[in-house]
């Protein structure tokens, strides 16, 4: 496959300065992020003159953090210029005329919204046949809706692309497709102009190639104004654990979807905890106090089929226009009274108490658990349940890294790092332990 931005990158490093060998140099990225969009079908829309017409922007100003980098955009952003489809024949062609905010400011730090990258239906579950195929084996799924942008950047096309996830949209992926994929803490990006579908749960993040870009990328976005009271947390955070050596939960069996994880990853992640329990201090946690965790799965449902059922409440109307997996999530919504659905928000809140009471007891920096229960389950196979969504549901952020490698397979899939909320700095720091173990 071609290395397509490492290729960019050294160009435009080499050319700094040169109006024309930039845009040349972007004119060959171009032509490979084609051929590879063409095998993979990872981009759902691209206008060259746009592109081109924010270099102009970027070579005429100051350098700024993210000068030069292209952006995929999960096509559940608005963006001014490409349409925002959302992955529905409904939307088909639709054009929102505005960005939202996250990629205002990427464009404004130098970043370029290069493309759109491909969707599940309204960002749920349904993938139209054919699109986002897996770099590493094509007969194999890529996961849920941020598939497109883990795509673009695991076949080398891009660098970095937006995400999002209410359930396990960004890690899964990321994990299926041997990439960083980075879910931060609820509220960490601005969400205006992103498609909403849980309002307690939708999670802006990263897809990227290594963990550099997702820290530099993720430091420049978050929202770290007065206007965003919590976010001096994320800097002090990353100070206080600065030099503190990392107390780590290791989570598996205490899990009861554990014991349906395939026995590969179980014996890989037994390994993997053998090597970190010699590095780093392991905390024991009793079942009992660590129980609650397998309430999430019922609740999280709960709460997005009938948030489902709220907000497209007008594409349920045109019922053959949207596909089988989408109606039966918003039949089942519509089951559950408005009483059911505030008894799952209280519960929420309650076990997300809870889990930071955890958290803070026993002095847990990191939980390290699977991001998957298997590698990327054959086309036409469903994936096992895994723990992504717990952490989305306690709005905690995780990180997928791309750690694990099935030999008999010849797939990847990823281990899964978890902070505390607004102790995302930190935790992307430390998932740069497992670097040497990846190259």
């Amino acid at each position: 496959m071609i290395n397509n931005y490492d290729n960019l990158n050294k160009s435009i490093t080499e050319a700094y300065g040169n109006k024309n060998s930039i845009l040349q140099s972007y004119e060959i990225f171009i032509d490979n992020f084609n051929k590879l969009n063409k095998e993979y079908k990872f981009s759902v829309s691209f206008s060259s003159d746009y592109i081109f017409e924010q270099l102009e922007m970027i070579v005429n100003s100051k350098p700024r953090a993210l000068n030069y980098i292209p952006f995929g955009i999960k096509d559940t952003f608005n963006t001014k210029v490409l349409p925002t489809e959302m992955g529905s024949e409904i939307w088909k062609g639709f054009k929102a005329g505005n960005n939202a905010r996250i990629v205002d400011e990427i464009i404004f730090r130098g970043g370029l919204s290069f493309c759109k990258t491909s969707t599940a239906e309204f960002a749920v579950d349904y993938i139209e046949e054919g699109f986002t195929l897996n770099p590493h084996n094509v007969k194999h799924i890529t996961g849920t809706s941020s598939a497109g942008s883990a795509v673009a950047v695991a076949c080398g096309a891009l660098p970095i692309c937006l995400g999002s996830q209410t359930a396990g949209s960004i890690i899964r992926p990321a994990s299926f497709c041997g990439v960083y994929g980075f879910k931060p803490s609820f509220g960490a990006f601005d969400r205006t102009g992103a498609l909403k579908t849980t309002d307690t749960l939708d999670t802006i993040g990263l897809i990227g190639c290594d963990i550099d870009i997702v820290f530099k990328t993720f430091f420049e976005l978050y929202q770290s104004t007065r206007d965003y009271p919590l976010a001096q947390k994320y800097k002090k955070n990353y100070l206080d654990k600065a030099s503190k050596k990392p107390n780590i939960l290791l989570l598996g069996a205490q899990l009861n979807i554990y014991n349906s994880y395939a026995k590969y990853v179980q014996k890989d992640f037994e390994s993997i905890s053998h090597e970190l329990s010699l590095k780093y201090n392991v905390v024991q946690v009793g079942d009992k106090e660590i129980d609650f965790l397998n309430d999430v799965h019922n609740s999280q449902l709960i709460i997005y089929d009938k948030a489902l059922s709220y907000y497209f409440l007008e594409e349920a109307k045109q019922f053959r226009k949207i596909s089988s997996v989408m109606t039966n999530m918003i039949n089942r919504g519509n089951e559950y009274s408005d009483n059911d659905y505030i008894a799952q928000i209280k519960l929420q809140v309650h076990l997300t108490a809870k889990m930071n009471q955890l958290m803070h007891d026993y002095d847990i920096d990191y939980i390290i658990t699977p991001s998957t229960a298997s590698v990327a389950p054959k086309i036409g196979c469903h994936e096992l349940e895994d723990s992504a969504l717990i952490w989305t549901y306690f709005g905690m952020p995780s990180v997928s890294v791309p750690v694990f490698q099935n030999s008999l397979l010849n797939l990847p899939y990823g281990l899964q790092i978890v902070g505390s909320r607004y102790d995302d700095l930190s935790l992307l720091k430390f998932a740069r332990v497992f670097e040497e173990r990846i190259n």
